[in-house]
Order: structure tokens, then C-alpha cells, then sequence
């Protein structure tokens, strides 16, 4: 709202000084011999549209800052708000350095991942072949054998045609004399040859049925026996995102064990807090189950969580927060729930979890997986996607590094008819 004809009164200990007010800044100069340095000073405006008679005063000591303070107040909030920017920068560029290598690294991992699998698929080519080959080979060595029998067989019998023909020539006498002799020669020339035996072509669905499934079937059962790093199947890996600094990750991402802390780049995935890590893949429907080998942990959480929210993660973990655990601390010689209400068996540690997660009824079960035993189960609507979530603390008191395992699953391939 603007006022007609408003004033602003300057006063000094002496006297009033009236300045009209017809712009936004006012610069106030002092009178000739007249300082305001060290003066106290006053403010009345006069409003003249409302109440032209009535005037407000305002003194320095009630709070009444100069135009210079306040754009020194401005500089001071805009370079405050500089670093924030600078700072936020700075963590992009780290996370692009990190990129970078971190690309550099997972391409070298990658194809030697798929080496591992094309010297599989190159092992399996060469061993079907040479079977191939080998079976090849015999067949054909029956058959040269065959075939030199017959060839043999044949040329007896054209010789024994020859010799009858030359017998005919003879006199009456002559070959009624030999008759007897040429009948028996006859006799034995005269056998009917072999037939072809059945099995002397190459089996060529023994190759070719099936041998892309056939192959997959032995990969499968070789991955699944394997115990070497990478080549296990589990059900979900860790995410090394997400990991705290006091966490060293398996390169195959399926064990995590406590170690120093050590920098990362601030992503906001990122446990900063505690020594935390979620697993890769989410859950929102359907029945998920994996076990967890804890390795000698004495203190440790298994469990769930909600994906990260926000800038940070909470500092509190527990069901109001989103994460559904239990978990065991180092001294202690029971387990207990992250909702505070106390684990019905689980008396002293556990060796292997075994984790049930029914996104549909809302049930998250835990189990004792070398007793088969029931721990605890939540009754909980997790409302959307959760992660498996653990927590690894360090072992007080002991000099070997405990391993968080999560443990390869079994597979079974049923086969039945389509429909």
C-alpha cells in the first residue's frame, strides 16, 4: 500500500528533521557541523493518507539496522550458500572420479566373468565333439572292416564263377569226375552276406536333442556345486552403494566382513551412521526366502529395510523407521527384535538365519536354519518395496575378522509336460 504524502523525521538530540520520502532509499547527510557519528538517532514517519496527524518513532537501541548491515548480512548468507553449493559440487566430482574407475574396474570383472562361462561353453563344445569325433571313428573303422569283408567275399565268389564256367567246357567224363569236389567248394562260397547291424550310423540326437538345455543343465549344477567366489548362485548380492565405510565386500558381492573405516564417495544410499549394508534386489510381492551364514558374529542384525528416503538415513533403526530386524549384541546370550518385544527361542547366538519374507500376507519370519527352529515373525503392511538389511559390528576382543555370509541357493530343475 503506498501513502500520498508519508515522511520520514530524522532527530538528533537538538531538533527534528523532516525528509520526504519519495524514493526506496533514503541517504541521509548530515547538517554542516552536524555529525551523526555517535548521535542518537530517531525515526518518525508520518503516514498521511489515514492517519496524517499520528507518526511513528523507531531508536537505534530497538533494533533499527542501517542499509550497510543489511547488504553485509546478504553478502555473509549468499557466501554461506556458496560453499553449500561448492560443497555439493565437490561431491559430484568425487563420485564422477569414482565412476570412472569403478567403470574401469566392473568392465575388467565382466569379462572375466564371461571368460570363465566361454571357457565352460568351449570345454563342453570340444568334449561333445571329440565324443562325436570318437563315435565317428569307430563307426567308420566297422565299416572299412565291413566293406573289406565284403569285398573280399565277393571277388571269391566271382573267381568260384569263373572256375564253373571253365568247368562246363570240360568232357562229360572230366566233369562228372569233378562234380562231387565242385559242389562242396560251391557249398562254401555260396553264404549269404551279413546285413547291415543296427547302431552303425552316427546317433545324431545324442548331439543335437536338447543341447542348449542339456549344456545350461550342467552349468547350472556346476555353479551350483562350485565353491568358487563368483561362481555360486544366491539369491540376491549385496550392494557396495550402499555400505558403510567400516565394510569390506567380497568381489563377488556375496560376504561382507568389518574392517577400518575407510572413505567413500557420499552418495545418499550410503549408511553413514552405522556399519549397515542392503542387499541389491528389492522385494514387493510373492515369497522370498535366503539364509544368511553369520560366521561367528557375536554382534549383528539381520532383517529388512525401506529403500532410502531423503538426503541421509535415519540414525534409528527400528520399526518406525522402516526396518524390521533381529539382532544380537556382543556379550549377550539371547537375540531380540528390532520392535523391542523379546525373540521367543532364540537363546544364545545363531550360526545361520534363514529368512522368510511373504510380501502378501505381510510376514517376515525368521528361523534358526541348523535347529529348524522358529525365532520371531512381524506382522507388518511394509507398505512397497523392501531390502534384505544387515548390520556387521566389529568382534571386541578378537583378532579374526568375522565374515557375513549370504549363503548359495539349491536349485532344482523340475521338468514337466507344457499344456
Amino acid at each position: 500500500m503506498g501513502f500520498s504524502s508519508s515522511c520520514w523525521q530524522i532527530k538528533t538530540w537538538n531538533s527534528w528533521r523532516r525528509i520526504p520520502c519519495g524514493s526506496k532509499l533514503l541517504f541521509l547527510p548530515a547538517a554542516r557541523g552536524e555529525g551523526l557519528n555517535g548521535a542518537r538517532i530517531q525515526l518518525r514517519v508520518c503516514l498521511s493518507r489515514k492517519n496524517p496527524g499520528k507518526s511513528q518513532e523507531w531508536g537505534s537501541s530497538e533494533g533499527v539496522s542501517s542499509p550497510q548491515a543489511k547488504l553485509a548480512n546478504m553478502e555473509t548468507s549468499l557466501r554461506d550458500k556458496a560453499k553449500d553449493f561448492a560443497a555439493v559440487r565437490r561431491s559430484f566430482e568425487a563420485i564422477s572420479r569414482h565412476n570412472e574407475v569403478e567403470s574401469g574396474r566392473l568392465e575388467s570383472q565382466v569379462k572375466w566373468e564371461f571368460e570363465k562361462l566361454h571357457k565352460f561353453l568351449w570345454d563342453e563344445e570340444q568334449a561333445v565333439l571329440a565324443q562325436l569325433r570318437e563315435e565317428t571313428g569307430r563307426k567308420q573303422d566297422l565299416i572299412q572292416a565291413k566293406l573289406q569283408q565284403l569285398a573280399d567275399a565277393t571277388q571269391a565268389l566271382l573267381n568260384e564263377a569263373a572256375r564253373l564256367q571253365a568247368d562246363l567246357q570240360q568232357d562229360d567224363l572230366t566233369f562228372l569226375m569233378t562234380h562231387k569236389n565242385r559242389k562242396r567248394r560251391i557249398a562254401c562260397t555260396a553264404e549269404e552276406p551279413e546285413a547291415v547291424p543296427p547302431g552303425i550310423v552316427v546317433d545324431v540326437a545324442k548331439y543335437l536333442g536338447s543341447l542348449q538345455y542339456n549344456v545350461w543343465k550342467k552349468m547350472l549344477d556346476t555353479i551350483t556345486a562350485c565353491e568358487e567366489p563368483g561362481m555360486s548362485r544366491v539369491p540376491f548380492s549385496l550392494d557396495p552403494n550402499s555400505a558403510a565405510g567400516w565394510l569390506s565386500i567380497s568381489e563377488d558381492l556375496s560376504s561382507v566382513s568389518s574392517c577400518c573405516y575407510k572413505g567413500s564417495v557420499d552418495n545418499p544410499e550410503r549408511f553413514t551412521s552405522a556399519p549397515c549394508i542392503l542387499g541389491s534386489r528389492g522385494f514387493s510381492e510373492g515369497f522370498h526366502t535366503w539364509e544368511v551364514d553369520l560366521g561367528g558374529l557375536t554382534n549383528w542384525r539381520v532383517g529388512v529395510s525401506r529403500p532410502h528416503k531423503g538426503s541421509h538415513w535415519s540414525c534409528h533403526h527400528d520399526s518406525r523407521s522402516g526396518f524390521w530386524y533381529i539382532y544380537h549384541l556382543h556379550g549377550k546370550d539371547e537375540c531380540r527384535a528390532s520392535n523391542a518385544v523379546r525373540s521367543q527361542t532364540a537363546l544364545g547366538n545363531i550360526r545361520r538365519v534363514r529368512v522368510e519374507l511373504d510380501c502378501t500376507e505381510g510376514e517376515l519370519s525368521f528361523y534358526d536354519a541348523d535347529l529348524q527352529s522358529h525365532i520371531y515373525t512381524f506382522h507388518e503392511k511394509f507398505g512397497g518395496v523392501v531390502f534384505p538389511y544387515f548390520y556387521i559390528g566389529s568382534s571386541q576382543g578378537d583378532a579374526n575378522t568375522k565374515t557375513l555370509r549370504i549363503c548359495p541357493l539349491r536349485v532344482r530343475v523340475r521338468e514337466d509336460v507344457l499344456t
